[in-house]
This record gives structure tokens, sequence and C-alpha cells, in this order.
């Protein structure tokens, strides 16, 4: 049986795990899926190669704890799969559009973007991609914006390549306090922050750059991290858009753009995502919260007429508006960035009136039996307030909640996703962070209480109620907005998010603030 436990593989638990007895380097055999070897078998490994294994005695005891002798990067390891017969891409059963996607990569020289809705399975093709130039003796650096995200990799890499396919990889992390390098691990992981400070590839290595959420690598500070001795490049996206140049003068000459771009419509066709409809429920403003709007629109609307008289901004699209705007402000160029900062600010404003009407607050409340009857739902807040307010709220119909936000450390977070997954609370209320970056447990049914500046954040908001249900039912997004308003669907609001999801979704509807509550709760409800 000790053809089961290579050396390879002994040198990668202990340069994990080192300081073991051989009980749990069996553990650690046994979650790889190596079976039927005995503690015989490591023994015979162990002493049989002590040019590489050291022991020691515990104190006061006789069981021997064993590490490496010599340093990691002394020791030749082999990097192979267990089923070298069959694919990478079968092996981890990649759905027909991430073939596509890896195959149009491929053919680009192994450089580009892979533009895919959220929940659809960029990170396991991106693994597919990663165990290949394992294979092949190179190196693979993912880098990521946040230490969740970090972790998440890690935990992937580690489920898919160690578990699933076998490989005798080591995988390393840099920042969050981790200090890894590619000297002494097959793949490291990297916040963007230390990327952009430390060299990643020595100049001996061949490397593949994984970069997630890669429209964030378009900030000058971050684009740092987007290291040229990489001779192959892989970026993922939601949404490959900024609002600013970035994209054109950073992403584009590294990666040389999107190579495929994985929409709702063919998600939904290969079964990636589940099926869904929208509701957009109209509110409307209390007196005193009419005249704040009013005066905050009208500055923005002088200001957006200033902008596109004056200096050329386009008027239609929106999303391209903003995106100009957002440019212009960064310029620092006289007067016109100032005018286009005085319109972001009244349109900021504009949106924190919007968010935090009470009027939404009670369209929440009437919601409660559609919350009651769902699997479990996330509602997407603007700020840290109306999120605890959404929950307290709903207490008092007895619906178990909790709020989610940036404040929080790991450990708070990592204690209401585990509520959340498993049912101690059905709701979780969060201010933007659940937008990107996190794994979020699955939900059928979203609630946008805050309109959202981009397509973008739609789009990952979606992605958070999108991923496929195990009974097949039908997800569902509810947008809440104040009529008459720039949120209002009916006058142009969710333009470029509406041209998105028109074709793909099974139903969207639009509720006024004089329909019957029972016509949009029976609609949410409905949900096979």
């Amino acid at each position: 049986m000790t053809s089961l436990i290579s050396v390879e593989r002994l040198i990668n638990i202990l340069t994990n795990h080192p300081d073991s007895n051989k009980r749990q380097i069996y553990s650690y055999l046994r979650a790889q899926g190596v079976d039927g070897l005995t503690l015989s078998d490591i023994n015979s490994v162990l002493y049989s190669n002590q040019k590489y294994f050291s022991w020691r005695t515990v104190p006061n005891g006789c069981q021997r704890i064993w590490r490496l002798k010599s340093k990691p990067r002394e020791i030749h390891t082999t990097i192979s799969p267990t089923s070298p017969g069959r694919s990478f891409s079968d092996q981890l059963n990649l759905y027909p559009w991430q073939r596509r996607a890896l195959l149009k990569w491929r053919e680009t020289g192994y450089k580009g973007v892979v533009e895919a809705v959220t929940g659809a399975g960029k990170t396991r093709m991106a693994v597919v991609a990663a165990a290949g130039h394992l294979f092949k003796k190179w190196k693979v650096v993912t880098i990521v914006p946040t230490h969740e995200l970090m972790n998440q990799w890690h935990k992937e890499f580690e489920n898919h390549l160690v578990r699933s396919i076998k490989m005798n990889v080591r995988i390393g992390r840099l920042g969050g306090g981790k200090s890894d390098t590619l000297e002494n691990y097959d793949i490291l992981i990297a916040t963007a922050s230390s990327s952009a400070r430390y060299l990643l590839l020595p100049n001996s290595y061949k490397g593949l750059l994984i970069a997630d959420e890669c429209h964030h690598y378009g900030a000058e500070s971050w684009s740092r991290a987007l290291e040229e001795g990489f001779a192959h490049r892989l970026g993922l996206t939601a949404t490959y858009e900024r609002e600013d140049q970035g994209r054109e003068k950073y992403l584009d000459p590294y990666f040389g753009g999107v190579v495929y771009s994985l929409d709702y419509e063919e998600a939904l066709s290969e079964n990636v995502i589940a099926d869904f409809k929208i509701a957009f429920i109209g509110s409307r403003f209390s007196p005193r919260e009419q005249v704040q709007y009013e005066e905050a629109d009208d500055r923005a609307s002088r200001y957006r007429k200033m902008l596109i008289n004056q200096y050329g901004l386009p008027e239609e699209p929106f999303g391209t508006f903003i995106l100009e705007v957002n440019k212009l402000h960064k310029a620092n160029s006289g007067r016109a960035s100032k005018i286009a900062g005085y319109y972001l600010s009244a349109f900021t404003k504009r949106r924190h009136i919007m968010a935090a009407a009470n009027a939404k607050l009670e369209k929440i409340q009437q919601l409660k039996t559609a919350i009651k009857e769902a699997d479990r739902t996330i509602v997407f807040a603007q700020t840290r307030e109306a999120a605890e307010r959404v929950v307290q709220l709903l207490e008092n119909e007895d619906i178990a909640g909790a709020v989610l936000d940036s404040t929080m450390d790991m450990d708070e977070r990592r204690r209401v996703f585990a509520g959340f997954e498993e049912g101690e609370h059905e709701l979780m209320a969060a201010p933007r962070l659940l937008d990107e970056g996190i794994d979020v447990p699955s939900a059928d049914l979203g609630i946008v209480l805050a309109t959202c500046r981009s397509r973008r954040h739609l789009i990952q908001r979606m992605g958070r109620v999108l991923r496929r249900k195990a009974d097949g039912r039908t997800a569902r997004l509810a947008v809440l907005f104040i009529e008459g308003t720039a949120e209002d669907p009916r006058t142009g609001a969710h333009e470029d998010f509406m041209d998105i999801v028109a074709d793909a979704a099974l139903e969207t509807r639009i509720f006024s603030a004089n329909d019957q509550k029972g016509s949009f709760i029976s609609y949410l409800s409905e949900f096979h």
C-alpha cells in the first residue's frame, strides 16, 4: 500500500502540518481520499526517507513527532493527478460554457478576461486552468481584493485540487498575517495590497496569474499587482467595467480584453443558474422626504445639464454618463472636475434620501409572507442603520434576522453566515458588503432596499439569489423604488440592468404604490 503514500505526498502534508504524529498523518491522508493504508505503511515511507524526514519524541511520552528535515524548496516534488487519463475539465465536471471559455482563453495565448454572471462558476473554471499549469510545473498566483476571498480561494484549491483531483500541491497565502512565497509553495493566494508591495514570481519560474474581481486592478495603486513576469494571465469578473479610465489604462494592456462573456440567457440555457423573476415595487415619499428629495434633485439636475451642455458628456445611457462624470471628477481638470464633484455629491444625497424612505420599510413589512415562505432572504440596504431597522421590524413579525456589515471582524461574520446557512436566522440584511467578494450561503429571495449606482452592483446582488436550488424553485428579486424619482424604472431607471435581464427573466413586473399589496405578495410567493 506504500504506493498510495508517496514521499511527495508526505512532504506536502508535513509542509502544511509540521510536528505531526503518524496517527495525525494518517488522518490527513484519509482527508485527501487515500484509503486502504495502515500506520505501518506510513512508518515505512517515513523511516526509509530520513534524508527528508526527522523525528523527535514527545516529553513524558513515547510518540514520535515528524517534520521535514530539509526545506521544501530543496526537495523535488512531483505534481500529478491520480487519474491522468481524464482531463481536469472532466474530473471537475465543468459546464460547457466553462470549457468554451477556457478554449478561447488558450486560443488567445493564455491571456484574457472571462466575464460571467455571479454564481456561474468562474472560480472552478480558473481552478482547472491552474491545474493544467501546475501539471506542467508552472507556478500559480491568485490575487484577490479581500482577506475573505483569500481564504475562500484557499478552500477551493484544497477541495478541488487536493481532494478531488488528488494533486500533491502546496498552497500558500500572502497577506492577512501570512507571508508565504513561491519559493516554498506551488500556489500562492495574495491580497491586492500585498501583491502591489512584493515581487510575486521569482525570475527562475514560469507563472500563471489569476486575478479575481479583476475590475479592481484598474485602480492605479492596485494595478501594481499586475506583475509583468507572468506569461499567462486570466482575469475574472462579473462585469468588466469601471467608472474611470482604469480599464483602458491598466487592464486591457495587461490582459488583452474580454475573451469570453457569459450572460444570463446563456447561463440559464445551460442550467447554470436558477430561473428567476423580478418585481419592482413602488412607494411614495412622505411630505418631508419629498421636500428633501426635490432640493437634492434640483441640484443634481442643474449640474447634470451643465456637464452635458458645457462639457460634452453623453446624455444617454445613464450608465455611460455616470462613468464619464467619475472620470472627469478624478481628472482634477479645473472647473469641469468641480462641477462633476458637485453633481456626485447631490446624486449621493438623493440616493440616501430614497434609500431611507419610511414607505420602503412599510413595504418590507408587507413582504413578510413571501419572506416566511422563502428558504432564505437577503436584504440589501444602504447603511448599517437601515439594515438594523429592517431586522428589528421583521423580528416583530416573528422573522429571525441578522445584520452583516464591514465593521464586524471575521469571527463575527462567520457566525452570521453559519446562522444563516443553518437556518438559525432566515434573513440577513447587509449594507453593500454583499455586493461582491464574499461567498454567501444560498438564498432564493433578494430584496433591494437601496438603488444601485452601477449595473455591476445589481448583477452582483442577483448572483446572491440565482444559484441553482435543490428543489428547482425560482429565484426572486424585489427592487423597492420611490415613484417619480431617479429610481423609478418607468422613467428610465435601471436601464442598463433591464437590458441585461429583460430577455432572460421568466417575468419582470412593475407594481405601483396604488396596487393592492396582495398582488406583489402573491407574485413573489409563487416560486415554482
